[in-house]
């Protein structure tokens, strides 16, 4: 029998691991180097072993814990290109939440059997009734995975609030001790009782928590909406004021001409010349360089040509753009705006004289962009991109985030690298042909 039991210790420590493994798959599967259920199975068996060690010494003990949390979220780091601190913060959050369920299961069951005896002897001793306990217990815990995955898919975008969960499970595991620490001395029929209002009130500071992380998603979306439409507007109003000028002068070529008409009749030539400069003003800035035959586009490439000039930045542009495509004339325009400003912005800070490199090229049914600046400083890691470096953050740094909801439309990926002296972007977009 004692063969069976140890069997049961056993796999209820392998379902522990292994239901957290599943939860990294899902929250960081973004950032999964390899996908592969083996390796969950094969780490899981790995801290099924050091727990069965560590349950040898004593079968219910804070180390332990500790060396659960710490053996889960060193392990991933090897397979999760993310920041550590975000799977110690879910590693840390599992655990309390496994902990608490399980008191409160053996408490209620010790309420039933002889009180105080009956949770010693399941906390400290294995048998029988331990097996059956543990049993329902990890099935139960296997049901209430089964049905919260759903939700993990919601919050795995919401994964930046780590340090929100980090101390969310501190709190919460001061409260675990203290209460555990009370049990352990005095145990009686209203112990399970205040674990109930214990999980209670830590679920009801999980949904303020949650709620207030909602309103500030909310409000962050809503400066992003804003910010774009800035944006937005901001280039289709030079767009907009630029062929107003064409437009006025086009209106006016038949006064134009009768002008030069005078001009050159007189001899002067000089001065034709100078009246034709400056009429054509408008053409020149708008179509100075017929970069891909797309207005949108090609208007963005000029415009940000003119300024790279009045910078004295240098510059590389080659492009090419399919024509007939379902890439929107706004999105182009969010993307190409963003990309050239920032790296304008990048290069205009240093105090060595700089280039901004734009390509787009199109293989089959993909559009390729990529652009690069030079940079004076090597930023911090990131993962997609890097974060403003500004200091109000939700006025600033809305460029990337609208870039890459853009690129997202398109199924498309964006990724940015930064290597010694040079910052890239690049941008993958898949499009389907209009007639």
């Amino acid at each position: 029998m004692t063969l069976l039991y140890e069997s049961i210790e056993l796999i209820a420590s392998f379902i522990e691991f292994f239901v957290l493994y599943k939860i990294y798959s899902v929250l960081f599967r973004e950032y999964r180097r390899r996908q592969s259920r083996l390796i969950d199975i094969l780490l899981a068996i790995g801290g099924m072993a050091i727990i069965h060690i560590c349950n040898h010494i004593a079968l219910f003990s804070y180390f332990a814990l500790l060396v659960f949390i710490l053996y889960i979220s060193i392990s991933a780091t090897f397979f999760y290109k993310t920041n550590y601190v975000a799977l110690f913060s879910v590693a840390s959050f599992y655990i309390l939440c496994l902990s608490c369920f399980d008191f409160l299961v053996v408490t209620l069951v010790s309420n039933f059997y002889d009180g105080y005896e009956t949770f010693v002897k399941m906390i400290s001793v294995t048998g029988g009734f331990r097996a059956i306990i543990i049993s329902v217990t990890k099935i139960l815990w296997i049901i209430a995975y089964f049905l919260l995955k759903k939700y993990l898919y919601r919050f795995a975008n919401k994964m930046n609030y780590v340090y929100t969960i980090l101390i969310i499970s501190y709190i919460g595991f001061l409260g675990f001790i203290y209460l555990a620490e009370q049990t352990f001395k005095a145990f009686n029929y209203t112990t399970p009782g205040l674990w109930f209002v214990f999980l209670a009130f830590f679920a009801l500071f999980l949904f303020a928590a949650y709620f207030v992380m909602e309103s500030r998603e909310e409000k962050m979306k809503l400066n992003f909406t804003e910010m774009r439409n800035a944006l937005l507007e901001e280039n289709y109003k030079t767009i907009n004021e630029i062929y107003m000028s064409n437009a006025k002068l086009y209106h006016d070529l038949n006064n134009h001409l009768n002008v030069l008409y005078q001009l050159l009749d007189e001899g002067d030539g000089d001065g034709a010349k100078e009246y034709i400069k400056e009429i054509s003003r408008p053409i020149m800035k708008l179509s100075k360089t017929v970069w891909t035959g797309t207005d949108v586009v090609d208007v963005i490439i000029n415009s940000k040509i003119e300024k790279m000039r009045e910078m004295n930045i240098s510059y590389e542009i080659n492009v090419e753009f399919p024509q007939n495509t379902n890439i929107l004339p706004h999105d182009m325009c969010t993307i190409l705006a963003n990309l050239l400003d920032n790296a304008i912005e990048a290069v205009g800070v240093m105090k060595e004289p700089g280039t901004v490199a734009l390509t787009i090229r199109r293989i089959n049914y993909f559009l390729l962009i990529k652009v690069s600046n030079s940079c004076a400083t090597q930023k911090e890691k990131f993962v997609n991109y890097p974060s403003t470096t500004k200091e109000n953050k939700e006025l600033h740094g809305w460029g990337l985030p609208s870039v890459k909801d853009a690129v997202d439309k398109y199924n498309g990926t964006l990724k940015c690298t930064n290597e010694g002296n040079q910052f890239v972007t690049k941008i993958m977009l898949f499009f389907e042909v209009t007639d």
